[in-house]
């Protein structure tokens, strides 16, 4: 089976993330986990959600979870009773991050149109770590901010203005995001693989 890469590093964060090449009903077969997942497979209408959703719930059997084991809160964020969990999907991708602290995960697919919207994300100052014509440049700072928007777990938060990318070296990344008073900063790790970038945002101390 596809599982593409698997860490852990000895500060107990653990990420997977999963190639998605099987089809709805070989996933299926493949899991190991009771079918208390069928009523939510069952509201997924698009098959191809479906399957996302499928090679999710084997990542978290790599992560010695089931779907069980997952609450949603009121923002729609995946949450544990222990410890902390951010899942994501891109096209032939699927990832979990897993920590006993605040972190999130992004997989982002290099495409030509992020190059039409990156005004609405990308603020002045953030223009001198990033090259706004190109697709891979850009399509980082997108999963930068969505990695950290995705640990920070509150909405109605302005890309542009409420997270500040203070610096970009190494493909580590330094964050700040805030709402109101409350900010929190954030470090993020970027890899590349194939024609995608995974970003992993875990709060700082």
């Amino acid at each position: 089976m596809p599982l593409y890469k698997k860490f852990s590093d000895h500060k107990n964060n653990h990420l997977v993330i999963w190639n998605i090449k099987e089809g709805k009903q070989e996933l299926i077969s493949a899991l190991k986990q009771d079918s208390s997942y069928n009523l939510k497979l069952s509201s997924i209408k698009s098959e191809t959600k479906q399957i996302e959703f499928l090679s999710i719930l084997k990542l978290l059997e790599e992560l010695n979870l089931t779907f069980d084991d997952l609450n949603y809160d009121e923002f729609g964020k995946p949450t544990l009773h222990k410890g902390f969990i951010s899942i994501t999907h891109s096209f032939q991708y699927s990832g979990i991050y897993y920590s006993k602290k605040k972190i999130g995960i992004d997989i982002e697919k290099f495409r030509d149109k992020i190059l039409n919207i990156w005004p609405k994300f990308i603020s002045k100052h953030e223009l001198e770590l990033f090259d706004f014509k190109s697709v891979e440049s850009i399509t980082k700072a997108w999963t930068i901010k969505e990695s950290v928007f995705k640990a920070f777990g509150y909405d109605s938060i302005d890309f542009k203005k409420n997270i500040i990318i203070e610096s970009l070296k190494n493909n580590k990344a330094i964050v700040r995001i805030y709402k109101n008073e409350f900010s929190e900063n954030y470090l993020v790790d970027l890899m590349k693989f194939s024609n995608y970038i995974c970003s992993t945002a875990q709060i700082m101390d």
